[in-house]
Parts: C-alpha cells; structure tokens; sequence
C-alpha cells in the first residue's frame, strides 16, 4: 500500500512537471507533508486488532 501511494505521489509531479509549471516550493512543502499522511496510513494498516 505504501509502495503504491508513494508511486502515485512520484507519477502526479511526473504529470504536473509534463503539462504545467512546476512550484517547487510547494513541493518542498508538500512532499514531507505526504510522506507523514502515508507513513501514519501504514502504521495504522498494519495495526493487529483483536
């Protein structure tokens, strides 16, 4: 699941970066926000429920 969001977020900057401008300050910004989110969404995924 990681591995397939992560490839997702990578294909998206891919896109932005053929068909638009790309403001790597967002960038900057968004990337370590995105890695929080999927790296908090797998913890949770990988928790063992009784």
């Amino acid at each position: 699941m990681v591995i397939g969001l992560v490839s997702l977020l990578l294909a998206g900057l891919g896109l932005w970066a053929a068909f638009g401008q790309v403001s790597w300050t967002a960038v900057a910004l968004a990337a370590p926000l995105c890695l929080v989110v999927i790296g908090v969404l797998g913890l949770l995924a990988s928790r063992h429920r009784p």
